[in-house]
């Protein structure tokens, strides 16, 4: 089955590399990789299906009720967001988070090259409005490699970019780019976040946030730990009245995924989520049906 109808396609690892002490890049290729078709905006992100254990690749999507998954719990096979660093020339790049336990991370940890992953389709939420004169994106080492393309694709004549951004170890940031066209600033908060210790990106966008006012219209764009996600919105939606347009604030992860997973199941937190799908058939956007269900969490205590 085509990419084009099933929306998934097998790709190999043809090359790994140690990027820094938390990061490592997968380069992914293989026969059928030249069929992907990508988005070319900065956050892009697939899902990326890794092999069960004694499994030599991930078990392929099939088809039910005119929908492209893995219905089936007894063989789909664990999956995670990652943003595509860059694809060219038929490969893809995707740099990984590599700490104990994570799924994903682990298997980039060990990838050989010729191990077989499954890529699904992409979405992307990174869309400056035409009358930003600025750009104030910010991300922990999970939104740096969309970051890193942020600040790489700027363009000369778009809206100036002032990057923030939270780091386990100064190393880490040679993941960022070494040319930085229209970034005019990339500010950086080491040992903070990450599942070490409380994230700093949430106070260090409302103490930006008065110089850059005086520039004019800006937008902000964060990509992280979901809690700092909604503290971002908040921020800029509650306390300064920004538009939903100027903002966009992606949770990646959660410091206490255990315990909101638990408190999650209590509340009834699938009922919560058909808010979200309620307000996306009323012809609400992503992002106000997000801030909607946003609310409903809150109020549930998650």
């Amino acid at each position: 089955m085509t990419y084009a109808t099933s929306g998934a396609l097998y790709a190999e690892v043809v090359e790994t590399a140690r990027l820094s002490p938390h990061l490592v890049r997968i380069v992914l290729g293989g026969e059928e990789m030249p069929q992907y078709r990508p988005l070319e905006v900065a956050d892009e992100a697939v899902v990326l299906w890794f092999p069960k254990p004694g499994e030599d690749r991930p078990a392929p999507t099939t088809l039910k009720d005119g929908v492209w998954g893995h219905h089936d719990p007894s063989t789909a096979p664990p999956g995670r967001n990652y943003t595509v660093r860059s694809f060219e020339n038929g490969r893809m790049t995707v740099d990984f988070v590599v700490h104990p336990g994570g799924v994903a991370g682990e298997w980039a940890l060990h990838a050989s090259i010729g191990d077989v992953i499954l890529i699904t389709r992409p979405r992307c939420w990174y869309e400056p409005p035409a009358d930003a004169k600025w750009v104030l994106a910010a991300a922990d080492l999970t939104g740096l490699p969309a970051l890193a393309r942020i600040i790489e694709e700027c363009a000369v004549d778009g809206p100036a970019v002032y990057a923030l951004v939270e780091t386990v170890d100064a190393d880490d940031l040679a993941a960022l780019p070494a040319t930085r066209c229209n970034a005019r600033s990339v500010d950086a908060s080491i040992g903070t976040g990450n599942g070490v210790a409380p994230g700093a990106l949430v106070d260090l966008i409302a103490a930006k946030l008065p110089e850059l006012a005086e520039l004019g219209t800006g937008y902000v764009w964060y990509s992280g730990e979901a809690a700092q996600s909604r503290a971002v919105r908040k921020l800029m939606r509650k306390e300064h009245n920004w538009p939903l347009t100027h903002v966009q604030s992606v949770g990646y992860w959660r410091a206490d995924a255990e315990h909101w997973n638990e408190t999650f199941e209590k509340v009834g937190g699938d009922q919560l989520v058909q808010v979200y799908f309620e307000a996306i058939e009323k012809g609400l956007s992503n992002a106000e049906a997000s801030e909607i269900l946003d609310e409903e969490y809150e109020k549930a205590g998650l």
